[in-house]
């Protein structure tokens, strides 16, 4: 009996949260072609990749080993109907310490607290910082923790990441 209520106490409620209470929404089918996406979606620990909509149609797909040169994608008709939701934009990729492909908000989670949705940016290479309230998260585990500045908003917010291991990318909540 007493093993029941302990194996119990590990289940959904855990795991749910886990992840963010807000929507989100990212369907990419062209991972092969997008040369950002590689690293982080092989496997290689500590290899992100972030993806932003723009207002004309595109994903600006820049990865965390090359700062300095982002893919533009135009989206296609059937990208245009499939519903791209997040505050602003994704991270996405494997920790530094885990082997587990994970997806984050880009949005600094202590700013969008009082309803302003600042872009988080790569510091170093498994760190990112926001430019308004100064706060660093990490990368480096599953959990994309708080590592520097005062904030009551502990961990970046965290979405359901799927890959087919081909081409297809999902995230969702």
């Amino acid at each position: 009996m007493v093993f029941a209520t302990i194996f119990n106490g590990c289940t959904d409620e855990t795991v749910q949260n886990a992840y963010s209470r807000y929507p989100a929404n990212f369907v990419f089918r062209q991972c092969a072609t997008v040369p950002q996406m590689k690293a982080a979606l092989g496997g290689s620990p500590g290899s992100f990749f972030t993806v932003r909509a723009t207002a004309d149609n595109k994903y600006i797909i820049t990865s965390n080993d090359d700062l300095s040169n982002p893919y533009t994608y135009q989206r296609d008709a059937l990208d245009q109907k499939m519903l791209y939701l997040c505050r602003s934009g994704f991270i996405i990729g494997t920790p530094a310490l885990s082997s587990s492909l994970e997806a984050y908000d880009l949005a600094c989670p202590n700013c969008f607290r009082s309803s302003i949705s600042r872009p988080l940016t790569f510091e170093t290479r498994t760190l990112l910082r926001c430019s308004r309230c100064y706060c660093a998260y990490s990368l480096n585990d599953a959990q994309g923790i708080l590592v520097e500045g005062e904030s009551k908003a502990k961990v970046l917010e965290r979405y359901h990441v799927a890959f087919d291991g081909m081409n297809n990318l999902s995230v969702t909540n």
